[in-house]
């Protein structure tokens, strides 16, 4: 089989000269491993390319490494690659999104970051994006795979208010977003691709709690929902043009998210898409902050708020900037969104559960299927945040749009 052009050392040359200019660069090896065993691409395969050169003269020796993203249908979502157009939609975002971005920011101001540099892209036979390793830039991913502690958590929402506020200035400023960014991964037109998977571990999910005895004010309108969780999805994502819209990361947790000494930047813009900002922000919370959310939640909207607005008047936003009694309504209005990624991301994570194997095998209708959902969903960790989530989320009205339409 023919090696991929990009396995080459031809395929680095001009990324080679963009880092090391006017120098005389030989490359002696070329080694290409995975990019972190704790960060396996959902819906594309990740590999870190590491060069051994030799500068100049003298022959100085270097070690250059980077990231590379590349389409396969090896990945567990990759029935959603060509659906989302993921690599067309994360190229738009490297290559044209978050510079301006950033050129907002460094007029109005000072210099922020969003993510790393993209260097390369190529599409069509072979589509890979090669991307900066953050890593020679001593920035990390975090430890945790859930359960920030509060300081990450706070860091994360600046950095994140930053973003959707320049969002905001492009779009002012006559930017406009591709077809590509109008919808996310849940949309009209993935239920029918995705929604059997979400279905049935939401049902399982739901079962896990009618076995508990959860009290029938929370479990009802949880229970009215079963087998069109995705629809009250879609509904409550329909664009409004009253809502804040901003430019939503869509997939903000720890794993997409990498730690510097002084500063993060946000990784995978593969499900970014233009709408309201609470979609970010629910699903942020109950797959990052879910134990802080227990306790926490108005601290850290006031948080994401008070840095939004700080944001928009740095940036010199012209009109009025909504407040935080509006903001949270919006926040309630979307608390839906909050289930997925909870009878998901969060149980399968707190599980342990890794290998696509095993995310095949959780929807199965198969005995061992039945027998892996009630292990996540019996999980004793996962079952005392659940019981001590739900009513908070309750009280706090964030499922307020259930308990009307099952009243």
């Amino acid at each position: 089989m023919e090696t991929p052009s990009w396995r080459t050392v031809e395929f680095f040359r001009e990324i080679i000269d963009m880092e090391l200019p006017s120098q005389d660069v030989h490359v002696k090896l070329i080694h290409i491993g995975e990019a972190n065993s704790e960060a396996a691409g959902y819906m594309s395969l990740i590999h870190r390319v590491t060069l051994d050169v030799e500068v100049g003269p003298s022959r100085e020796s270097k070690l250059l490494s980077y990231i590379v993203k590349e389409k396969s249908g090896e990945t567990f979502g990759g029935i959603l690659v060509d659906m989302l157009s993921v690599f067309s939609k994360e190229r738009e975002v490297y290559e044209h999104l978050l510079p301006e971005f950033e050129r907002f920011w460094r007029t109005g101001g000072g210099g922020v970051r969003f993510g790393p540099r993209m260097f390369k892209a190529t599409d069509g036979q072979e589509t890979v994006i090669v991307m900066e390793d953050l890593n020679r830039s001593h920035f990390r991913m975090s430890t945790r795979r859930f359960g920030l502690p509060m300081g990450d958590v706070k860091g994360i929402l600046s950095k994140l208010a930053k973003f959707h506020a320049a969002s905001v200035l492009y779009r002012e400023a006559g930017g406009c977003f591709s077809h590509r960014m109008a919808h996310g991964v849940i949309a009209e037109n993935t239920i029918e691709a995705i929604g059997r998977h979400y279905e049935v571990l939401y049902s399982a999910f739901v079962k896990s709690l009618q076995e508990r005895e959860l009290p029938p004010q929370y479990l009802v309108p949880l229970k009215q929902i079963e087998g069109r969780l995705l629809k009250e999805c879609c509904r409550v994502l329909h664009f409004d043009a009253a809502h804040l819209n901003v430019l939503n990361h869509g997939d903000l947790w720890p794993n997409n998210i990498m730690f510097g000494n002084d500063d993060l930047l946000f990784l995978d813009f593969q499900t970014a898409f233009y709408g309201c900002f609470a979609a970010d922000i629910l699903y942020f919370f109950i797959t990052s902050a879910t134990e802080i959310v227990c306790d926490e939640l108005m601290e850290l909207l006031r948080h994401y708020h008070q840095e939004l607005v700080d944001s928009l008047q740095l940036l010199s936003y012209s009109k009025p900037i909504p407040s935080y009694d509006e903001l949270f309504k919006q926040v309630q209005m979307h608390g839906v969104l909050i289930l997925p990624p909870l009878s998901e991301a969060v149980a399968i994570t707190m599980a342990g559960l890794t290998e696509p194997s095993d995310m095949e095998k959780l929807t199965s209708d198969r005995p061992e299927g039945v027998t892996l959902r009630k292990q996540v969903y019996d999980n004793p960790s996962f079952v005392a945040l659940v019981d001590r989530l739900i009513p908070k989320l309750f009280a706090m009205g964030l499922f307020s749009n259930l308990t009307e339409r099952s009243g």
